[in-house]
């Protein structure tokens, strides 16, 4: 990538997640690109490192990673694929949410997921989420009935 390309483009680096998604598109919207079919670089994610990052203070964190998403739409990114990102990453937080037990906080999460435009995987994913957090609920002993036993 060419300075040139970047120009006063500077990475986010007070967000807790996402930031290099948000650094590329911004930088891509206007940049000029060339096609290259064979891969060029590698770029490992730790699954449990981002994992935890959803856990901190989810929804602070998410409402100001939103506003720095959503600013992306003075860089011509379309609203609709802006709500699209929100969706999936909402749906990706209610997810470790549930994997680690907090189900209030995967509700939340998992309501805004809902509500953002989707394709009809993330349709079926959101009710697969719903239903398994519903059978959760239902079907789980309160933890204080297993501390008293």
């Amino acid at each position: 990538m060419s300075r040139r390309a970047i120009d006063e483009t500077r990475f986010p680096t007070g967000l807790a997640y996402d930031e290099d998604t948000l650094f590329w598109a911004k930088v891509l919207s206007t940049a000029r690109l060339a096609v290259i079919t064979q891969p060029v670089m590698t770029y490992f994610v730790s699954a449990e490192r981002s994992d935890d990052r959803f856990t901190v203070k989810p929804a602070k964190r998410f409402l100001e990673w939103r506003q720095a998403l959503h600013g992306l739409a003075d860089c011509g990114i379309a609203k609709s694929a802006l709500k699209v990102r929100e969706g999936l990453v909402a749906l990706k937080i209610a997810r470790v949410h549930y994997a680690r037990g907090d189900l209030d906080t995967a509700a939340r999460f998992l309501a805004v997921a809902r509500a953002a435009p989707k394709v009809p995987s993330d349709t079926w994913r959101c009710m697969r989420y719903q239903f398994k957090l519903a059978a959760r609920r239902r079907f789980s002993v309160p933890r204080i009935q297993l501390q008293s036993a």
